[in-house]
């Protein structure tokens, strides 16, 4: 038997494992969102993952529809996604092309966002806005303000690190997944 990081097929597999895994309800995985800033340059936030779609090579996370982020993704779709996965040493680097989607049709997704959480979801004034002081808004859930961004990934990239022998790989989907070792 050979340990999961040895081979393309079960490092591209076990990484899939990881983010579904992620995306449950019941767990907050956070993951590092890169998006191109309003003024060109390269903007970070920490994110809950909350979606994984192997079959789509898609993941999701939920914002507030007046984030700053949402405007980026809107000027450039272009996005990374980062995870750390401290339990299995594993970096999992997403690129791809996100899609925002927000209105009626994310009634059912809405309907299973946690009611406490649901106050995310409309921050007035909104996110980013200057205040007077550290508690000058209001949080009420509203559906009109949540967005569901979806992640059509293009390249995944993922390293290893082993106490003895760290491993790198990419998988990208112009060449349907195949994997390629690549020096760490």
């Amino acid at each position: 038997m050979t340990d999961w990081f040895t081979t393309l097929g079960d490092l591209h597999e076990r990484a899939w494992r990881e983010l579904t895994a992620g995306a449950e309800w019941d767990t907050r995985q956070r993951v590092v969102l890169g998006t191109i800033g309003l003024s060109g340059g390269p903007e970070t936030r920490i994110v809950v993952l909350r979606g994984a779609d192997t079959t789509a090579a898609t993941v999701a996370v939920h914002t507030d529809v007046g984030s700053t982020k949402v405007d980026e993704l809107r000027n450039n779709p272009n996005a990374t996604l980062h995870h750390w996965s401290d339990a299995l040493q594993l970096q999992i680097r997403l690129r791809g092309r996100m899609k925002i989607t927000t209105g009626p049709e994310l009634a059912d997704i809405w309907a299973q966002v946690p009611p406490d959480a649901r106050s995310s979801y409309g921050v007035t004034p909104p996110p980013g806005t200057p205040i007077p002081a550290s508690d000058a808004y209001s949080r009420a859930p509203n559906p009109d303000q949540f967005a569901v961004l979806t992640m059509t990934i293009d390249e995944i990239d993922l390293v290893h690190l082993s106490g003895d022998y760290h491993r790198r790989a990419v998988f990208q989907r112009i060449n349907g997944w195949q994997g390629a070792w690549l020096a760490p």
